[in-house]
């Protein structure tokens, strides 16, 4: 099996031009990293998720095109530019740049904080990929960040995500060295596995902890 992608037309929701990219459509790897980076066969896939408008630059995933999304959700050229101009955008690699504007466009549309943790996970996962820690560290930062409000207003609906989703706080402290902080997120993790089905889980936590007290990385 090898990652598959395809070159999809899309009309952008802000600016109205129709454009042509190149999108994944299946993805072949072989393990994972413990905040669950994929172990991709081959290169990167992870920027032909996204589909970028060439010209005002609106980036999101291909269900953010549909007529619904774009009807409900709205943004203006003026708005991305405004996001590209920002301090921390120049931060950011070519890359993971794209994740970076999506997740600001999340942020500006008021969606569910857990989707856009997710997009600056993802944005995280590629700075790592080139290597670019800086730029990584900035990233996870900002994926707690909207993490921690997607458990704190509970706009997260399967319990098993949560305890997912609390686990990832934990390991994303851990990779920045709070020692501290990792620890209670581990513990809260910990507490909040019923599922037996999340054994795994379980066994991946109380690993990540013992790690976290050691300062293995």
């Amino acid at each position: 099996m090898t990652t598959n992608y395809k070159i999809e037309s899309f009309i952008c929701p802000c600016c109205g031009k129709e454009f042509e990219t190149r999108i994944v459509t299946m993805i072949t790897h072989e393990g994972q990293d413990s905040d669950f980076l994929p172990h991709f066969v081959g290169g990167n896939p992870l920027p032909f998720y996204l589909a970028k408008c060439s010209n005002c630059n609106y980036v999101g995933y291909p269900e953010d095109y549909s007529l619904e999304n774009s009807q409900k959700y709205t943004i203006s050229p003026s708005q991305i530019k405004k996001i590209l101009s920002l301090p921390l955008a120049k931060k950011i690699p070519p890359e993971a740049i794209d994740f970076f504007v999506a997740a600001k466009i999340y942020e500006e549309q008021k969606k569910n904080p857990y989707f856009t943790g997710n997009l600056y996970l993802r944005g995280a996962w590629c700075c790592r990929l080139i290597e670019n820690r800086k730029a990584e560290i900035e990233l996870q930062q900002l994926a707690i960040r909207f993490f921690k409000v997607a458990l704190e207003k509970s706009t997260i609906s399967n319990p098993d995500t949560v305890s997912v989703v609390t686990y990832l706080i934990g390991e994303l402290y851990r990779r920045l060295e709070d020692r501290k902080a990792a620890r209670e997120w581990f513990e809260t993790t910990v507490e909040s596995i019923i599922d037996p089905e999340q054994q795994w889980l379980l066994e991946l936590t109380q690993k990540q902890a013992e790690l976290n007290e050691y300062l293995i990385n």
